[in-house]
């Protein structure tokens, strides 16, 4: 064989091969069965607990409530000259209030998918008794410690 007939083999042979890599495959019939390429539903990460805040060094608990969802009366902080330290968190879209009878209301705003938290300290002086409330729709779960 010469070097021409064998260089014009080669070049068919590569123009067959090109001819047939570059056809698109045919179309799938009614009875072809193609993968299930939807996406399968995963399951959603669990959601973090709303827990009770944790209690910083030196201080007291007076009174703890939680994790539970709507309103409530908490208790009673006794009387005295200490300030108080109000914790809670609160998850769920909706509105809360933490009610320290005579004379505060903290309002808050809670989140639907996150823990918001918040620490407010309160310096009142000399007081006396003050009944703790809660109040929150069934749709906020929430968690509420007071320290002094």
């Amino acid at each position: 064989m010469t070097v021409r007939k064998t260089a014009s083999l080669v070049g068919s042979c590569c123009l067959l091969w090109l001819a047939t890599a570059c056809t698109a495959a045919p179309p799938a019939g009614p009875a072809a069965v193609r993968p299930d390429t939807t996406p399968s539903s995963t399951p959603s990460p669990r959601r973090e607990a709303v827990r009770l805040p944790g209690v910083e060094a030196g201080t007291t608990t007076v009174l703890k409530a939680g994790p539970r969802k709507g309103s409530m009366v908490v208790g009673d902080v006794p009387p005295g000259r200490d300030e108080l330290w109000v914790l809670f968190r609160c998850r769920g879209a909706g509105k809360a209030e933490i009610i320290l009878e005579p004379g505060v209301d903290m309002p808050f705003t809670c989140l639907d998918d996150l823990i918001s938290p918040v620490m407010n300290r309160l310096d009142l002086g000399r007081r006396k008794t003050m009944t703790v409330r809660v109040q929150a729709p069934d749709s906020v779960e929430w968690a509420l410690r007071v320290t002094r």
